[in-house]
Order: structure tokens, then sequence, then C-alpha cells
């Protein structure tokens, strides 16, 4: 993640830049210093053979050209044709995928016995980094780093990058993280100091517990042991090597707040409204602000109102001065976009998230997290719903749709084993029938319903605005469900057959996309069924006894021993019931919300092709409030009167209705369904 910003600097050089980084390279990569040619004005030279120490020919290719495969392919076969030479090295200012780049490799060995050893603008970046040679790059670029703002450029950042893109010495990465933490606080002591002074400093800079300086110092000492770290009459000081990686670090750090903050004076540009310098700055700082806020919110628990929170507020109010109040949302949502996706942004989310690694208690979530330890995902419906609503249609941007195309995303890419229990796949089921039973007289009359608390209901009402198309008969079809089967006096057999038939269809889809579905047998169900409904009822939450059931199976199945050792078992869903119940992961199993899911295993894992998934979720939440009002009000509309809703007088009663009461009722902070269902009683007689 943290030569994000140096490798795309590497990718836009042009010949003459990508000659001057060369001569500084190559001396990192131990090969003799040579002259170097690319270009259509070459003379036919297109690399240079050097003669390495042990005797060796090798030969040296730099290159700039986009299709780097033909170039690899044509240079290797007149190296090997013109000099006889059968190693190669290829080094590129663009980015090689490294699966492209395998089944060149092989088959340029097979037709030439030519051994390439490539390096691309990721792989010359952390080379750079690693020997503190970020500086002499820029100067060929012409940046100059202003005084950089050191509240944001702590060594956690140092700590981080150092983490992600170097240190692979220990499966444990709570033991890597530690290690990283006290080098990167050490890197920022040049003369050094005492070993209390550092453990001091640490336990300052990092927020720790005194309780956990017993692995401070016996991390130091793993330090000391491997020579990362030297001891000089007491006095503790990095190696040179070590040295040189984290003031690399931190200059790569500091490029990207640099670039941070020109790339957001031209977004800014573009939004054809002229901002002084002093207010852009302080936008950036409050963007920078709000991202630390939304990533150190606890992992198990979502809390969406953070109105409270002063860089919010700041935000919202320069946007509105500038740009308007009516723009005010569509800004912002489009700013958080922008924001989410920058390197620098993604950093501090990332050492925000770490700081949350260190004060987990379980090794075992975090080393699941780390890639280290295999990890069962266990989806509820309320997850599932969003997902494969996308997957089946399309993406329709709401934050459900973004979280679960990223969660699926990463499910493709086999981050972890992800399984919907059986129960929750008939709660799926239901859901739809209760869409197709409540909704099917209003859905397609054009009222908003984007909002809904019912996720197939909230998923079409958005799918409809590009596809007016597609009749709901027609949506509902493709989960295996006939719309006209379904009507408000059907009976209990009739619904479970529908119920179980859906469940069958929804199964297979699931499979389609890398989703398996387990039924789970446990013990001593009643007695956990009993246990729940009594922890629910003292929340003060109402849950109807089914839902209670199926929560109690899957709460003891992990909660028990039916799932083999070695596997860390992590239930992803909104519903707080849950986090709850097991906030710290103390029953056996861990509870995440599918955006906390997102930013640990992709951020947290130095995936740079994610953005910052608590900001998108909290931007795509700040859509007006009417909207979210609206569809409450039909939700409870359609739950009362289902069916009598297709009669025209009675549809038209509850459209008046719904425009009275949100009159009645927008500035109320929250809206109770009881209320809404006894004025519509009273409203309609």
């Amino acid at each position: 993640m943290n030569i994000e910003s140096l490798s795309r600097l590497i990718e836009a050089a042009d010949v003459s830049v990508f000659r001057s980084i060369a001569t500084i390279i190559m001396p990192l990569f131990k090969l003799p210093n040579a002259d170097y040619c690319d270009g259509p004005y070459d003379g036919g030279h297109d690399f240079k053979i050097v003669n390495m120490p042990n005797g060796t020919e090798v030969g040296i290719q730099i290159s700039v050209e986009k299709k780097w495969e033909p170039k690899l392919r044509s240079d290797a076969k007149k190296l090997k044709h013109t000099s006889d030479v059968d190693i190669m090295y290829f080094f590129s200012s663009r980015r090689i995928p490294e699966g492209s780049y395998k089944e060149v490799e092989e088959d340029i060995f097979t037709e030439h016995a030519v051994t390439v050893r490539k390096y691309d603008c990721q792989a010359i970046a952390s080379r750079l980094v690693k020997h503190d040679k970020v500086s002499e790059v820029l100067v060929l670029f012409g940046i100059k780093i202003t005084k950089p703002e050191q509240k944001y450029l702590t060594p956690k950042n140092e700590a981080v990058s150092s983490l992600l893109l170097f240190d692979q010495k220990t499966k444990d990465l709570r033991q890597r993280f530690f290690q990283s933490i006290i080098m990167s606080t050490l890197s920022r002591k040049p003369n050094g100091c005492s070993r209390e002074q550092l453990i001091e400093s640490v336990t300052e800079s990092f927020n720790l517990e005194e309780t956990q300086q017993i692995q401070l110092n016996a991390n130091i000492d793993r330090l000391l042991q491997n020579s990362e770290i030297e001891s000089h009459q007491k006095v503790l000081i990095l190696s040179k090597s070590e040295q040189d990686r984290f003031a690399g670090l931190q200059k790569t750090t500091e490029l990207e707040l640099e670039m941070l903050k020109s790339d957001f004076k031209d977004k800014l540009s573009n939004l054809k409204v002229t901002l002084d310098a002093k207010t852009q700055a302080l936008l950036l700082d409050n963007f920078i602000e709000l991202t630390i806020y939304l990533s150190g919110q606890s992992y198990n628990i979502y809390d969406a109102v953070i109105e409270a929170d002063s860089s919010y507020k700041s935000i919202r109010d320069i946007i509105s001065s500038k740009f308007g109040q009516q723009n005010t949302h569509e800004i912002f949502k489009e700013l958080s976009s922008f924001f989410a996706g920058t390197d620098f942004a993604k950093h501090i989310a990332c050492a925000k998230l770490y700081d949350a690694f260190l004060n987990t208690n379980s090794s075992h979530l975090i080393n699941a997290l780390g890639g280290v330890e295999a990890l069962n995902v266990y989806i509820d419906a309320s997850v599932f719903i969003p997902i494969i609503c996308g997957l089946l249609f399309d993406n329709v941007g709401d934050r459900n749709s973004l979280s679960g195309a990223s969660l699926h995303k990463l499910i493709t890419k086999h981050e972890f084993n992800a399984i919907i229990p059986h129960d929750y796949m008939e709660e799926v089921a239901s859901h739809l029938i209760e869409a197709c039973r409540d909704y099917k007289h209003i859905v397609e009359k054009g009222i908003e319903l984007s909002h809904s608390g019912n996720a197939f209901i909230s998923h079409y009402s958005r799918y409809r605005r590009s596809r007016p198309d597609i009749t709901f008969s027609e949506y509902v079809k493709l989960f295996g469900v006939r719309l006209n089967t379904i009507s408000s006096d059907m009976s209990d057999s009739a619904f479970y057959l529908i119920r179980d038939r859906a469940v069958r269809e929804l199964e297979k889809l699931a499979s389609k996309y890398s989703f398996k579905t387990e039924r789970f047998k446990v013990e001593y169900l009643e007695s956990k069924i009993d246990e729940l409904k009594l922890f629910v009822e003292e929340q003060g939450i109402s849950r109807p006894d089914v839902l209670i059931r199926h929560d109690a199976k899957v709460i003891e199945y992990l909660a028990g021993g039916y799932i083999e050792s070695g596997i860390v078992k992590l239930l992803c869903t909104w519903d707080k019931v849950h986090s709850l119940k097991n906030p710290e992961g103390a029953d056996g199993y861990y509870v995440m919300h599918p955006v906390a899911v997102i930013d640990y295993l992709s951020l947290a894992k130095g995936n740079g092709d994610v953005s910052v998934s608590h900001l998108l979720d909290f931007a795509a939440m700040q859509e007006e409030a009417d909207l979210k009002l609206s569809s409450q009000i039909w939700d409870v509309i359609a739950k009362v009167d289902n069916d009598n809703l297709a009669d025209a007088e009675l549809f038209g009663q509850a459209r008046e209705f719904q425009e009275a009461y949100m009159n009645k009722h927008a500035n109320d902070e929250s809206v109770a369904n009881e209320q809404v269902e006894k004025e519509w009683m009273a409203w309609k007689k």
C-alpha cells in the first residue's frame, strides 16, 4: 500500500527519467553500473551486457513500453542469439501482473534457455524505499515535499508499511506488528535511547496498556538477536539497513500526503467552485479526521449515527456554504468516493485498523485476518440478500449493495470460506415471500421504497430506475418464486412449500457464486433458545420466536465444539443482537459487520485496489432522511394491508397518508413502526 504513490510515479516516467532511475537502482540489485539503452533512437542496442563479480555475464534491459510482453520476448531472443547470454534482468517502469508474467517467463526459458529476472515499478519502488533512495527519485521528477503535518505522519504509518511490505519472518501477526512499531519508533530517534525510554515511547505513541510492556520487552530481545536493533553501552539504535528502510517508508508516506493535496485540489477545481487555500486545507484535514474516526469504530457493533462528530459537521458546513444546501449530500458522496480511494486515506485507515489489532485479545482472529490461519465466515440473511441480488441483477449503488459486492470480491479471491447457515437461507426465502405477499400491489406504482426494510423490495425499487421494463413477477421468478402463487390468506402449509422450494433454488444460486450452505445439528437447542430469549428481553429488543430459534442454533453451533480446531469462526452480520451477545469473541467465535470485514481483509493486508469501506459506507448513509422515512411508512402500510392495496381507493388514501405523515414528522429524530401503524389505522377509518 505504502509504495503505490511511488509506483505510479515510476510508471509515468519517460525514457530519460527512467534511465536516471536505473542508475540509482542498479547498485541496489548488486549490478554493475552501465549505460542503458531503450527506445527508437538506441541504434539497435536494446540491452547491455555486464560481468557480475563472480564472472557471470548477464543482460540488462530497461523498458518504459506499455506492451511489456512483446518487448521482453523479443529482447530475450535477441540476447540469446547475439550474445549467447542466458540470464537477463528486465527492469520495466510498468506494472507487470505476476500471473501474466509467469507464463511468459516459462515460454522464454523453454524456447531460448534464458532465465529472466523481472522487476516492475512496484519491485523498483520497494527497493528504493528499502534503501532510502526515495528523495533522489523525487528530485528527478521535480517534486519537492513541503513541510509535512506531523500529526498525521506518526511512527504508526511506517510500522504498518513495514508489516505489509517487508516483514514475513513470523506467522504471528501480533508479534510482527509489535516488532514493527518498536523499530518505527526507534527510527525517529537517530541518537538512540535506552530500553526503558523506548518502551515508554512506544507505549505512549500506540496507547498500549502496561500489561503489553512484557510483549515489548520480549520483542526487543528478538530484534537484538536478529541484529535489527543494536545496543551500544545500553543505548538502542536501529541497524543501518533498518534505519534506511524506515527512513524510506517515512518519505513515501510524505509523498502520499503531498500527492493527496495536489489531487484534492484538482478534484475540487473540477467541481467548478473556487475554494481558497485555507478552506481547501480545512476540508482535506476534516476528511482525514473523519477517516480516522470511522476506521477506529468498533468492528462488531456498527453505529451509523455520528452526527456529533465535529469533522463531519465541518465538512458538511463547508460544502453547504460553497455548493448550496441542495447539493450537500451529492458533493459529500463524490468527495468521499475520491478520498476513500487515495493511497494516503488507505494508509491512515490501515494504521487505525492495526491499532484495533493490538487491542484485540485473540491472536487467532488477528492471524486469520492476516491470512495465516483458516477462516470461515458465516453470513446471515441481512448480508446475503444484497449480495445475491447484486450478482443476479446489478449493483444498485446503495450501501448494502456496495458492501455486498466488496465481500463477494474477497470470496472470489479465496480470502475465506463463505458459509450461509441453512436456517438463515430459510429467512432469505421468507423475506422473498413476504416481499411478494405485502408489496405486490404497490411495488410497481413508482412510490419511494428504496430504503424499505425488506431488502428484496429495496433492491428492486432501485433496480427499476435503470430497468423499468422488468416486472416484479419476472424479478422474483429468478429466485424460484412465482408471484401469482402467493397471497395474504395462503395457508401455513402453502407458505412452507413455497419457502422450501425457494431455499433449494437459492442454494443452487449461492453455490454458483462460491457460497456454501450448511445445515447445523446441535444439542440442547431448547435451553439455548430460552437463554437467548431472556437475553433479548433484557436488552429491550423485540424479536419473533422463529428468528430467536435460528439465532440460538447458529450461536450454539459456532460456540460449541462442532467445527474442527484450527479454523477461526467469524459471523458477518448487521444484527446487533449477535454483537451484544458476543462482543469480544469470548464464546469461541467472533462477530463483525460487513464493512469491518471488508476493510480488515483488504486494507489490513495491503490490497491497494480497495477503497476505505468505512468512509464509502458512511457517505452512502447520508442520503436524504425523507427517503428513509417514506420507505418506512410504506413498509408499515404494506405489512398491515398487503392485498387490500389492490383497491385503488385504499391505495389513494395510503398515498395521502404518506405525504401527510412525512410533513408532520419530517423533523423527528426517529419514528417507531408502531406509531406509523397507529396513525394509519386511524387515518383510513
